[in-house]
């Protein structure tokens, strides 16, 4: 019987590291700015492997200090299949400035990572819906633990 709880599983712990942020400017809508990544790991029991230095966050900071992110990134496993990730997410608890490594309570920071790859070991990655709670590390690394939700 259908609960209508949602429920996850642990899927993988991300981390990876930034270059500094490149400031477009406001576009009228909030502040475009765009996060390289220039690096990281993927570890979890059924996928492993590299973030490639090839990615960025191209967030939006809105007037309410809410980042709105759009994050999209390579992960090369260790048996050489290689998995574009991309997700939104939400980023908020603290005014302006570079992303604050504060208590849970004081910050929101959430996205929700879909994939695609043409690998068949990792294709079951094509069909799922995730979501991943995320922090940083200052100066210059981003964390998150990621479920599947199924």
């Amino acid at each position: 019987m259908m609960t209508g709880e949602l429920r996850t599983e642990w899927l993988y712990d991300l981390s990876a590291t930034l270059a500094p942020w490149h400031d477009i400017g406001d576009f009228g809508g909030g502040k475009r700015r765009i996060v390289p990544v220039t690096g990281g790991r993927v570890e979890g029991p059924h996928l492993s492997g590299d973030v490639l230095p090839f990615g960025a966050d191209f967030f939006v900071e809105r007037t309410d200090d809410v980042r709105v992110l759009d994050v999209r990134a390579i992960v090369r496993t260790g048996d050489g299949a290689e998995i574009y990730t991309f997700y939104p997410g939400l980023y908020h608890g603290q005014s302006l400035g570079p992303f604050g490594d504060l208590p849970e309570g004081e910050r929101y920071f959430r996205t929700t990572p879909r994939f695609e790859t043409g690998s068949e070991k990792y294709a079951w990655l094509n069909r799922i819906l995730a979501v991943g709670v995320g922090w940083v590390e200052l100066p210059d690394t981003v964390r998150y633990k990621v479920y599947a939700v199924l």
